[in-house]
């Protein structure tokens, strides 16, 4: 019996075996590139945060080879996680916590948050760095901030983020934006006050503590601006159990 192509009934069957073919190699291929991508990832955020501590800068970094950045890292890096009242979490491995699913999860718990730090040492020089999370324009944003042995001012620091507009927003990723954070010298803590670090517009009233905005990206830099100020005050409550 001749198979009448033109059927309708055809054309259903035809599509539905195409589609199972199809979704099967979809499959297949997300199974098989999920090892490479996770170890990808974590090649990236081994990079961010020993560029923030200041072993290379990120271009530099990006030239070496997944096996030696892990190895740097490795030997340099150690962490720990905190509670909001900066309480050690024992049990937790600070690396494999996923900042921004950790304040998408939290973002109107943020007592309820994990809080990793990094401790980069290199010889005699210490670095303490905190990872964070915020909102930008379209998606999320975040950081790696390092904080050097007096646990107060600023010695380094790498944006990202998910969908910045190019030009505007995605700047923060830009070295000219983040070099201002070191550029001068900029603190979290005025004397026992917590300051927090701000992104602002207008002019500078506190130079030791706020960055100036990026142009033409006012909520990028509001949602930067937050991330900082919220994300370094856990942090401030722990630092005598970081030894």
């Amino acid at each position: 019996m001749a198979i009448n192509k033109n059927s309708t009934g055809y054309t259903i069957r035809f599509s539905v075996v195409l589609v199972a073919i199809c979704g099967s190699l979809l499959a297949l291929l997300a199974t098989s590139l999920k090892e490479p991508q996770q170890k990808n990832v974590a090649n990236e955020k081994r990079q961010f945060i020993l560029s923030a501590a200041g072993f290379a800068p990120m271009d530099s970094l990006k030239k070496l080879e997944k096996a030696d950045i892990e190895k740097i890292f490795t030997e340099s890096v150690t962490s720990n996680v905190y509670n909001y009242e900066g309480n050690p979490i024992e049990g937790e491995n600070a690396f494999t916590i996923d900042i921004v699913k950790e304040h998408k999860s939290t973002k109107n718990e943020p007592k309820k948050r994990k809080y990793p730090v990094f401790t980069y040492i290199n010889g005699s020089d210490t670095s303490y760095v905190i990872p964070m999370a915020g909102n930008g324009l379209w998606g999320p944003v975040w950081g790696f901030a390092a904080l050097g042995a007096d646990q107060n001012t600023i010695t380094g620091i790498v944006f990202d983020h998910k969908s910045e507009t190019p030009g505007l927003g995605a700047k923060i990723a830009e070295k000219s934006f983040m070099e201002m954070f070191t550029s001068s010298t900029k603190m979290v803590m005025k004397g026992e006050k917590y300051m927090g670090l701000k992104v602002v517009k207008g002019g500078l009233k506190e130079p030791n503590h706020e960055v100036d905005a990026i142009a033409g990206a006012t909520i990028t830099s509001n949602g930067v601006s937050s991330m900082l100020r919220a994300g370094f005050k856990p942090y401030m409550k722990a630092w005598n159990k970081i030894k």
